[in-house]
């Protein structure tokens, strides 16, 4: 796979990458298009508030609401919420488009609580994500990452508190870890792990 082409936004999760942030933050205000599809005075192309294109239900029975930002008649963020007759809709899923290539992005899954509990990041446009955040409770706990790019997460990032204190990976893809570190709360690596025989487990530890 070429790799030489530019990443609108890395492999890094999103609530720690500014662009990405900015991004989402301009797509998720996006309010309904003006009384009659038409442009308010002043409105750009850029600046005219989004158009909901279609409004359908999926065979597991959500509401998928597709969203138009820039006006072009190509959504860029499809929601899909779960009905509730003595609430207001549940929104249980975000995909969004951040390059326009009609492929999802950034998926953002979220519990009954309206908190987010999986998001997922393609950050080169492939098609797969290569970050993928879990959280519990709102916070994230865990990342599993792709650092290559090779379709097969080989880091994986263990949160306390929302600071990363430990990091596993798996350097020569054999679906092994075979390096541990371990940090402080000031994300200072404390101690390193290594597994030299091949067989998954820790052999030599260092402090």
């Amino acid at each position: 796979m070429n790799r030489s082409r530019t990443l609108l936004v890395p492999p890094f999760p999103l609530a720690t990458f500014p662009l990405a942030t900015l991004l989402l933050s301009t797509l998720l205000t996006g309010c309904p298009k003006p009384a009659g599809g038409t442009f308010m005075a002043g409105d750009t192309p850029e600046t005219a508030p989004a158009e909901q294109l279609t409004t359908t239900t999926t065979a597991d029975g959500l509401t998928e609401v597709k969203v138009d930002l820039d006006r072009d008649g190509k959504p860029e963020i499809t929601n899909y919420f779960r009905e509730r007759t003595d609430a207001p809709r549940l929104l249980l899923r975000k995909d969004t488009d951040l390059n326009h290539d009609g492929r999802i992005d950034v998926r953002s899954e979220f519990d009954d609580g309206g908190q987010r509990v999986k998001e997922q990041l393609d950050g080169d446009f492939d098609g797969r994500a290569d970050w993928v955040d879990h959280y519990i409770g709102g916070k994230r706990t865990f990342s599993e990452v792709d650092t290559d790019f090779n379709g097969t997460f080989d880091l994986f990032k263990y949160y306390e508190s929302g600071v990363v204190r430990r990091k596993e990976r798996d350097s020569d893809a054999d679906g092994r870890i075979d390096s541990w570190e371990y940090l402080d709360e000031t994300g200072t690596v404390v101690k390193v792990g290594k597994d030299v025989d091949g067989d998954g487990t820790m052999d030599t530890r260092n402090q």
